[in-house]
């Protein structure tokens, strides 16, 4: 757990030590969910070079697949990412 102040217009810092590990830099974007008294954060990593990213991510979709199927790796790929996230 990290304490954090809040700056002008609403602004907090992430400890270097979080930026680091979760290889946050100028730029990137969060979302931030908003539920009773919690705040959680998300963040939304763009890729790099696009274009590898797509190559990849493409590679990884097979033609045969129902839409049900893709919309299942979909939502298995989200968890992985969100998992990671708040490993």
């Amino acid at each position: 757990m990290y304490k954090v102040k809040v700056g002008k217009q609403g602004r907090i810092v992430l400890p270097k030590e979080l930026r680091e590990a979760y290889d946050v830099s100028t730029g990137d974007e969060a979302v931030i969910i908003a539920k009773g008294q919690e705040l959680t954060m998300h963040l939304h990593k763009v890729a790099k070079d696009p274009v590898k990213h797509l190559t990849e991510t493409s590679k990884k979709i097979s033609i045969g697949l129902s839409a049900e199927k893709l919309k299942q790796r979909a939502d298995e790929e989200r968890i992985k990412q969100f998992r990671s996230i708040r490993a």
